[in-house]
C-alpha cells in the first residue's frame, strides 16, 4: 500500500509539474506571439530610425562643427549675410570632403521646437533670424552682447529671465546668488572692471568659487548669467572686444520684421490659425518626447533582462505598448504635417499687408536721417499697427479685406507721422513711401531709381 501511495504522490507531483509546464508553454506562446508581432509592426520603423541615426552619425562632425562656427563669428552679421556665409562653409566643407548636411543650419543643428515656442511667448520675434539670435544667446560659451535699438532683445530677456529675478543693477550682488544680470546701454568701450567677469576668471579658495571685481573676491554661483545690451545701431567693437563676448545683432531686418507683422496680422484676422499652430508644435514634441521614453524604457529592460525573453511579462507588454502608441504617433505626425502645411498656406495670404507695413517702418525709420527730431521705435509703430488691423473696414471677401486693409494702414501712419514732421519734409516723406512701394512691387527697377539719384 505504501508503495502504490508513493507513485500516486509521484504520479501527481509529475502531473503537476506537466500541468506547469503547459500553463509555462501557453502563456510563452501568447507572449511570442505578441512579441511576433510587436516586432514585426516596430521593424520598419527601428529600421528606419537606425538609418537615420546613421545617417546623423555621419553628418555629426560637419553639423556642429558649421554650428560652433556660426557661434563663434557670425552674430554680428544680418540674416543675408549669414545665409550665404552659412552656405559657403557648407560648400567648402564638401569641397574638403567633410560630411556636412546640404541644408545644415544653427536652428536645425541647436534649436528644440518647444523652447523656441517659449521664446516666441515670452516676446521673441518669430522670424529666423531672431531664432537663431536667441539660440546664440543661449548657447554660446562667452556672455552675449546684444546690438538692440529697436529694444527687442532687451524686453525678450527681460520676460524670459523675469522668473529667475533678473536685475538690472551693480554685478556684486547677483553674482554671489546666481541671478541673471542684463547691463542696457552698452557703449563702444566696456569698463575695465568686467574684464574678470567676461573671461570668467573663477578661482577655487576654501572649497568656495570666487572672482575677482576691483579689489575684492565675491563668492560666484555658477547658475549666473550674464547679458548686455546696446541701442547703437551700429557700434564698433576693437578686437579685444569681440573675442571676450559673443556679439549679437538683433538689428530687425526688412524681411526679419515683415515675418513678424504678418504673425500680428494672423493673430488678428485668424487667431484660430495661430492657436493651432502652437497646439502643433505642442503635439509633435510630447509625441516625441512619449515615443523616446518608450525606447529608453524597452532599451533599459532588453539591458537588465535574464533568462528567456518569453519570461519577461513586463517587457512584452512594453514593446506591445510601444507598437501601439507609435502607431497612434505615426499617424499623429502626418496629419499634424499636412495640417502645417495648410496653415502656412493660409498665413501667406495675409503677407500683402505685412510686406507693406514692413515698407513703411523702414521709410519712418529712414526720417532720422533728415532731422535726428525724427525717432519713432519699432514698438510705437507696431501699436499703430495693430490699431489699423482692429479699427479698419470689415469684409468676409479675403482680397476686399486686404486691400481696405492696405489703404487704411498707409493712410494712418501717413497722418500719424505726418503730426510730427515740419512741413518742408512732409512731401519728401509721402515720396519716400510712394516710390518704397513701387520699388518693392517692381514698377521702379534698381536700375531706374539709380538713374534717378545719381543721373
Amino acid at each position: 500500500v505504501k508503495g502504490l501511495e508513493r507513485q500516486l504522490q509521484q504520479a501527481e507531483e509529475d502531473q503537476k509539474e506537466l500541468s506547469d509546464q503547459a500553463d509555462l508553454t501557453t502563456k510563452r506562446l501568447a507572449r511570442a506571439g505578441k512579441l511576433t508581432s510587436a516586432l514585426s509592426d516596430e521593424q520598419v520603423r527601428w529600421r528606419e530610425t537606425a538609418d537615420k541615426i546613421g545617417e546623423d552619425t555621419d553628418l555629426l562632425v560637419g553639423d556642429v562643427f558649421l554650428g560652433s562656427a556660426c557661434i563663434s563669428y557670425y552674430g554680428a552679421f544680418t540674416g543675408v549675410y549669414r545665409d550665404e556665409l552659412v552656405g559657403n562653409w557648407v560648400q567648402q566643407c564638401k569641397n574638403m570632403k567633410i560630411p556636412v548636411a546640404g541644408d545644415s543650419s544653427l536652428r536645425g543643428t541647436l534649436s528644440n521646437p518647444v523652447e523656441v515656442r517659449e521664446w516666441n511667448i515670452w516676446g521673441l520675434p518669430t522670424d529666423s533670424v531672431s531664432i537663431d539670435n536667441g539660440i546664440l544667446t543661449t548657447r554660446g560659451k562667452r556672455w552675449p552682447l546684444m546690438i538692440d535699438p529697436q529694444n527687442q532683445a532687451n524686453s525678450w530677456l527681460k520676460a524670459m529671465e523675469a522668473k529667475n529675478g533678473l536685475r538690472i543693477i551693480k554685478l556684486t550682488t547677483p553674482l554671489s546668488f546666481g541671478s541673471p544680470v542684463l547691463m542696457e546701454d552698452i557703449g563702444e568701450v566696456l569698463d575695465p572692471s568686467l574684464e574678470t567677469i567676461l573671461l570668467k576668471q573663477v578661482f577655487k579658495s576654501g572649497g568656495r568659487s570666487l572672482i575677482r571685481i576691483g579689489d575684492s573676491d565675491v563668492d560666484y554661483d555658477e547658475n549666473f548669467k550674464f547679458y548686455m545690451t546696446t541701442k547703437m545701431p551700429n557700434p564698433h567693437y576693437l578686437p579685444e572686444v569681440c573675442i571676450k563676448v559673443t556679439i549679437i545683432n538683433f538689428t530687425v531686418t526688412r524681411k526679419g520684421l515683415e515675418d513678424q507683422l504678418l504673425g500680428d496680422v494672423v493673430r488678428s484676422e485668424r487667431p484660430d490659425l495661430e492657436e493651432q499652430k502652437d497646439r502643433l508644435v505642442v503635439s509633435i514634441a510630447n509625441d516625441k518626447k512619449q515615443l523616446k521614453d518608450l525606447e529608453d524604457k524597452i532599451l533599459k529592460l532588453l539591458k537588465e533582462s535574464k533568462g528567456n525573453i518569453l519570461d519577461d511579462e513586463m517587457l512584452i507588454n512594453t514593446l506591445n505598448n510601444s507598437k501601439v502608441t507609435s502607431g497612434m504617433i505615426h499617424g499623429r505626425v502626418k496629419e499634424a504635417e499636412v495640417t502645417e502645411k495648410d496653415i502656412n498656406e493660409a498665413r501667406e495670404q495675409y503677407r500683402p499687408v505685412a510686406s507693406q507695413g514692413s515698407i513703411i517702418y523702414f521709410v519712418i525709420a529712414d526720417l532720422a536721417v533728415i532731422s535726428p527730431m525724427y525717432q519713432f521705435s519699432l514698438s510705437y509703430f507696431a501699436r499703430l499697427f495693430n490699431y489699423c488691423l482692429e479699427a479698419c473696414e470689415k469684409s468676409e471677401d479675403l482680397p476686399t479685406r486686404l486691400r481696405l486693409l492696405n489703404i487704411y494702414t498707409m493712410d494712418f501712419m501717413f497722418t500719424m507721422v505726418c503730426r510730427g514732421l515740419f512741413e518742408a519734409h512732409k512731401l519728401l516723406y509721402s515720396f519716400l513711401l510712394c516710390t518704397s512701394w513701387l520699388r518693392d512691387s517692381g514698377f521702379i527697377t534698381p536700375l531706374e531709381w539709380n538713374f534717378m539719384l545719381r543721373g
